[in-house]
């Protein structure tokens, strides 16, 4: 019915088996399935984990995660057994969504937990991020959010085009940039905080930062 619009990357059996093969996949990823109970983690929990969000069409034999699905701004949510117009109308749904994104730019997302609450950014509207040991701080229009990952492995997900590395614990939005002084940089909002450019990331920065001037 889809004929070529859908490139199936892995079917899993578990989270672990999921978050192992997202770790070292380089392709995009537009949407995963996702079931509810699964062993070991649970389907909610994988979706905490991620650093970056695709769009994800929740599916369950139980109807009581139905309010969990809407927190976590999952697309749809299939209650099993489903018939197969009900899945092929979630399925229409993310295709004209990513037709959309590709229209107006990337709209891929972040999902971050904040003193108990749960909350999705677009990734574009981040500001910088900061590494913290094992966590990253992420900027967002002058707020900060811990987030449990590595500088490293969240920037693999980040657009190449959009964010560059300036520092072993800085990774800003080049769209953000307001000035670059004596290797510092401002950002929008930001205008009382350089952020430094290492002597590493310098020749890097330069050449990225010229071409998106």
């Amino acid at each position: 019915m889809f004929g070529n619009q859908i490139n199936i990357l892995g079917v899993f059996d578990s989270v672990e088996s999921a978050e192992a093969f997202l770790h070292t996949n380089e392709k995009k990823i537009d949407l995963i399935f996702l079931d509810v109970i699964l062993p070991g983690k649970s389907g909610v929990d994988f979706i905490l984990d991620l650093s970056v969000v695709p769009y994800i069409i929740m599916t369950t034999a139980y109807e009581n995660y139905a309010v969990k699905a809407f927190e976590l701004n999952v697309i749809d949510y299939l209650q099993k057994p489903f018939i197969h117009a009900r899945f092929a109308q979630a399925i229409q749904k993310v295709i004209k969504l990513i037709k959309l994104d590709e229209e107006i730019g990337s709209s891929e997302t972040l999902i971050l937990k904040n003193k108990g609450t749960i909350t999705r950014f677009l990734i574009m509207d981040i500001d910088y991020l900061e590494s913290y040991s094992d966590y990253v701080k992420i900027y967002i229009n002058n707020e900060a959010f811990l987030h449990l990952t590595s500088l490293k492995d969240i920037l693999k997900k980040l657009p190449k085009d959009k964010f560059i590395q300036i520092h072993r614990r800085f990774i800003i939005n080049i769209g953000k940039i307001t000035a670059v002084n004596d290797n510092k940089v401002l950002l929008q909002s930001y205008e009382t905080e350089e952020l430094p450019i290492s002597r590493a990331q310098r020749k890097n920065f330069y050449e990225k930062f010229l071409q998106n001037s």
